[in-house]
């Protein structure tokens, strides 16, 4: 009798045990179901892109096309002229802004993969192109100038203020990119470009102006293949280290 008794205080407690979880999962099901409170979350996002034109105008660098018996388009390398001053797309021309839309700090690198090109044809009248082996191109990265301890943010202001620029003036240039693309391939933009939510699109020079500076043309049929890589992350969370797998900037000093 007394196993009977117990057998059935046992039955009876695992049924109010399940009969208690039956009704608690049963009310959480009806409370998340209709519940009528609501919430919205804004996640950051870090949003960068580039613009590419030729002398401020809105003229956009062509694709490069190359005519071998038939015509091949290489989506994504420009086409830019090095051997005519006179031509649009004439590299002194070009212009490449980076546009940051983050809403997030963010820091910023952009690298260049060039290959000057010479334009072939064979005794059978069929074209192709050779990859030369030159010096780098001196591509007018944005600066500023520092004149007798003033800066400018190009010679000719420096010239209109001082009326001319002499050998006796003390001329400095300071670039505003970081240049390690021979270690990594990259410039990078050495300050944290700080966002939040509300911010405004920021435009940053990465190509300007020849100003102070000058191209030495190549020979007619040598033309220029240009792409453009630009990668943006947040300068929090350890982004650096993690994503770009670099304790520390190539300029020196900490994140």
């Amino acid at each position: 009798m007394r196993l009977k008794s117990n057998y059935r205080k046992l039955v009876i407690s695992i049924s109010v045990i399940l009969l208690v979880v039956l009704g608690t999962v049963s009310y959480a099901w009806f409370v998340l179901i209709n519940r009528t409170d609501s919430f919205i979350v804004t996640a950051a996002k870090v949003d960068i892109s580039y613009d590419i034109i030729l002398d401020g105008s809105t003229l956009d660098p062509d694709f490069f096309v190359f005519n071998s018996g038939s015509s091949v388009t290489k989506s994504g390398v420009y086409f830019i002229d090095v051997s005519d001053i006179e031509a649009d797309n004439f590299v002194t021309n070009l212009r490449i802004n980076i546009i940051v839309n983050s809403t997030v700090d963010t820091y910023l690198r952009v690298s260049l993969i060039d290959a000057v090109t010479l334009a072939t044809l064979d005794f059978e009248g069929n074209y192709g192109e050779v990859s030369i082996v030159d010096q780098p191109i001196n591509y007018s990265f944005a600066r500023h100038w520092d004149v007798n301890g003033t800066l400018y943010n190009d010679l000719y202001d420096a010239e209109v203020a001082l009326g001319g620029i002499t050998s006796n003036d003390v001329v400095t240039r300071f670039d505003e990119w970081y240049d390690n693309h021979l270690n990594d391939g990259y410039y990078y933009y050495p300050q944290k470009i700080e966002r939040e939510m509300t911010s405004e699109p920021l435009l940053i020079s990465f190509i300007e102006e020849y100003d102070g500076l000058e191209f030495d043309t190549k020979s007619v049929g040598y033309s220029l293949q240009l792409a453009i890589l630009v990668e943006g992350i947040q300068a929090g969370n350890n982004a650096p280290v993690i994503n770009w797998q670099m304790a520390n900037p190539p300029w020196g000093g900490t994140w």
